[in-house]
């Protein structure tokens, strides 16, 4: 997960005169049931007009699991769920029940562009790890956990600042930190035991730990570890010191491309690699390079 700026797609949201879409999909259903919003919303499902632009601030990439989405594996998700919002009652338990929280839910925030998020089919479905020797069901779809220790669930049409999500949420920064990988599987970067909690609850609803997912980030991680010993190996063999700043001058250039989030899949596997490295013995060098990434 890299920190997604939502702010850069304003300005073309604008061009879209959203606001009008948005104030006239809400007006329409005001007064209806339960049932014939739901039925409006899953029939008026103008947010797909956004996933260009928002393709476009994630350079085709999920925004919760950083996968490259392919063909027609890409989905607008509501952040806060439009039709119904539930979790599970113990999400480590495969046969836990599930607690719904609001039957019609954030309806009011369907049309909210702020809202959104894209999204892998991957993690956004429901769906068992066709690939890995598990049968759990994870993916989000109805699933926004609350800590309701410190915060409620908000009424219908309210300010949602009453609530405390336990997602993490890729547009904010401080979320984003809190998860970092090791050998490309998803842990906790925080030793905060409720940041721990949030941290693996994000993992099990978003199928952060998928095995295809796994696999990838371990391909990354794999070829980042290659490419810092062959830079230490040059490094550490350049002649004089002169050599040795021109060698590091262009090691660095190379190394900061894998983590470049704009050309390339799960760079925040290969942050996670060179921050592991920055200190090990034998690569201080690495740790100048990790300050400025």
């Amino acid at each position: 997960m890299r920190y997604i700026d939502v702010h850069k797609i304003e300005d073309a949201v604008q061009l879209l005169d959203w606001d009008a879409t948005r104030q006239a999909h809400f007006n329409a259903m005001a007064g209806m049931s339960v049932t014939d919003r739901k039925i409006y919303i899953t029939s008026h499902p103008d947010w797909n007009q956004l996933q260009s632009i928002m393709l476009g601030v994630s350079h085709n990439k999920c925004w919760y699991s950083e996968a490259p989405i392919g063909n027609g594996d890409l989905e607008v998700d509501h952040f806060r769920p439009k039709n119904k919002s539930k979790q599970k009652l113990d999400f480590t338990d495969p046969k836990s029940k599930s607690t719904v929280h609001k039957i019609n839910g954030y309806w009011w925030l369907a049309y909210d562009w702020d809202n959104y998020r894209l999204a892998g089919a991957l993690t956004n479905k429901l769906r068992r790890d066709r690939l890995g020797d598990c049968d759990d069901v994870k993916g989000k779809g109805d699933y926004f956990p609350l800590d309701l220790t410190t915060g409620r669930v908000a009424n219908d049409e309210e300010n949602i600042i009453c609530e405390e999500p336990i997602l993490l949420d890729p547009v904010n920064p401080v979320d984003v930190c809190l998860l970092t990988f090791d050998k490309g599987i998803p842990i906790p970067a925080t030793n905060s035991l409720e940041e721990i909690d949030r941290v693996k609850q994000s993992i099990f609803y978003y199928h952060l730990d998928l095995d295809q997912l796994n696999k990838d980030r371990k391909i990354v991680w794999d070829d980042c570890v290659e490419q810092l010993k062959d830079a230490k190996e040059s490094i550490d063999n350049s002649i004089t010191p002169a050599d040795k700043k021109v060698m590091m001058k262009k090691c660095f250039r190379e190394i900061r491309k894998l983590v470049d989030s704009e050309r390339k899949a799960f760079t925040s596997t290969a942050k996670a690699c060179l921050m592991v490295y920055s200190e090990l013995s034998g690569f201080p060098w690495l740790k100048d390079l990790v300050r400025t990434l």
